[in-house]
């Protein structure tokens, strides 16, 4: 359901949608989730520990979304980037948004960069250089996928999740 309680609106063709719908998997399933936004990690070549921030609802550009979607994109994307960071042990986590690819879905991905010597493949590269440079390799293995979405997943929930309150 949607913030106005409506299902959300999905596109058939779209993989983001296909996903949100449970039609197609992700290795180590949601990591964290609103109302509004969900993320997982990023399935392709851009790096262990890559999440995607997508809305639930299709949107195919950022001045389609609602003010509530608007609204919580902000603080979401500053939690996913410290989970991300604190989990994955990363000095900086970039964000990028390339919507190039119909059906467009708006998607953010979040992309750790290690300090020097972590990964000596990835020749101390940054920026754009680095993520063209991991665009060109080889994904995770699923198993590398879920134990980094089970990290990213832990330190959210321990830093950005209310706990429950129990009432009697």
């Amino acid at each position: 359901m949607t913030d106005n309680g409506t299902l959300p609106q999905l596109h058939p063709d779209c993989l983001a949608c296909q996903i949100l719908a449970g039609q197609q998997s992700v290795p180590g399933g949601t990591i964290a989730e609103n109302p509004w936004w969900v993320a997982d990690h990023c399935i392709g070549p851009y790096g262990l520990g890559s999440v995607v921030i997508k809305p639930r609802n299709h949107r195919e550009n950022l001045w389609d979304l609602s003010m509530a979607e608007a609204a919580s994109l902000g603080p979401f994307l500053q939690q996913m980037s410290a989970a991300i960071a604190l989990a994955m042990a990363a000095e900086r986590v970039y964000v990028s948004l390339w919507v190039d690819q119909p059906p467009y879905h708006v998607h953010f991905v979040l992309q750790p960069r290690y300090p020097d010597g972590h990964n000596p493949q990835e020749l101390g590269l940054k920026g754009l250089e680095l993520q063209v440079f991991r665009t060109l390799g080889q994904p995770p293995t699923e198993a590398e996928m879920t134990r980094a979405a089970d990290r990213i997943r832990t330190v959210w929930q321990e830093q950005f999740v209310p706990p429950a309150i129990c009432e009697s």
